[in-house]
């Protein structure tokens, strides 16, 4: 006779139960949690860094193991060190606006799982212990939130504020930063002509091709349609009209492949370069480079549209 829960059979509930407690036990034992910080305040939120190491440096200096591009965060702001038990500690390094937790500003503290720490005037970071299928979902949330779905360029909302953000940083250090925006000449016939496939086809084609011709550091970002923007961090006027003939080039110079054919593309390309302070924000900048982008378009399109006509 089967007997009930209080009996010595365990029941169907109970089954179950214990099965998803040796699921769980499995997936501890194959995959080992690691220490991150999530940002989930500020201008990257989502972001996630891996805690590695015995001494690692949060701030806003490119060098910092944590980067964190907000002015209100310190070059060198704070310090994660792991003690002798393998605990991690935040320091504080005696930052401009301070390290904060619970609405304490703090010198150290020993950092719990869950925990979230305030750097600076804004940003938030969140202290967590994850496995590598929680940093690979939440890697994806961020990468959805900050990448173009067709070219997995980054898109309008991370350039707006990547730009904000070395416009900043130039102005404060007196270096030059260029903006460099282009749109694909005629891409409306293209749609129109041979379908929306062949127009997606077309704009993944020319992301690939202009990555490869652009330094690591430039930011290449597909601003909306068939516009694309690069953010060149310390690029003079000079070298910024080299690297936008070299895109230019690099499209024009070989047919796009499509159905077994080949489809001639070409785009125009407007330049600006901040120095010396003269543009008054971003938002002027931005305003430049699509003024001469349209000159470019006016004097016959697949040129730079620059203010003064280089050699490249």
């Amino acid at each position: 006779m089967a007997r009930g829960i209080s009996g010595t059979i365990p029941s169907v509930m109970e089954r179950d139960k214990t099965q998803v407690l040796q699921l769980d036990d499995l997936r501890a034992a194959m995959l080992p949690e690691s220490a991150y910080l999530i940002v989930i305040n500020g201008k990257a939120i989502g972001k996630m860094f891996k805690l590695v190491g015995d001494e690692m440096v949060i701030g806003r200096s490119p060098d910092a193991h944590v980067f964190l591009e907000d002015d209100g965060v310190s070059r060198r702001h704070a310090r994660i060190e792991r003690t002798e038990e393998g605990a991690l500690r935040l320091v504080d390094l005696q930052s401009t606006n301070g390290t904060w937790f619970e609405g304490r500003r703090i010198t150290d503290r020993i950092l719990q799982d869950g925990d979230k720490i305030q750097i600076g005037s804004s940003t938030i970071l969140k202290f967590s212990y994850q496995d590598e299928l929680e940093e690979r979902f939440q890697q994806q949330l961020y990468e959805s939130a900050t990448r173009d779905g067709l070219t997995r360029l980054y898109n309008k909302r991370f350039f707006l504020d990547r730009l904000a953000q070395e416009f900043a940083y130039a102005l404060r250090h007196g270096e030059p930063l260029s903006l460099v925006l282009f749109d694909i000449d005629h891409f409306k016939r293209i749609n129109d002509g041979l379908g929306h496939p062949v127009g997606d086809a077309v704009l993944q084609e020319l992301a690939a091709r202009v990555s490869a011709a652009l330094r690591t550091e430039d930011v290449f970002c597909r601003f909306g349609g068939e516009e694309f923007a690069i953010i060149m961090r310390e690029s003079t006027a000079e070298q910024a009209f080299l690297a936008a003939e070299r895109v230019r080039r690099v499209v024009a110079d070989a047919p796009f492949p499509y159905e077994g054919g080949a489809l001639p593309v070409t785009i125009s390309l407007g330049l600006a370069t901040l120095h010396g302070g003269n543009f008054a924000d971003a938002n002027a900048l931005v305003s430049e480079a699509d003024r001469r982008l349209y000159e470019a378009k006016n004097g016959g399109r697949n040129r730079v549209g620059a203010a003064a006509r280089l050699t490249a």
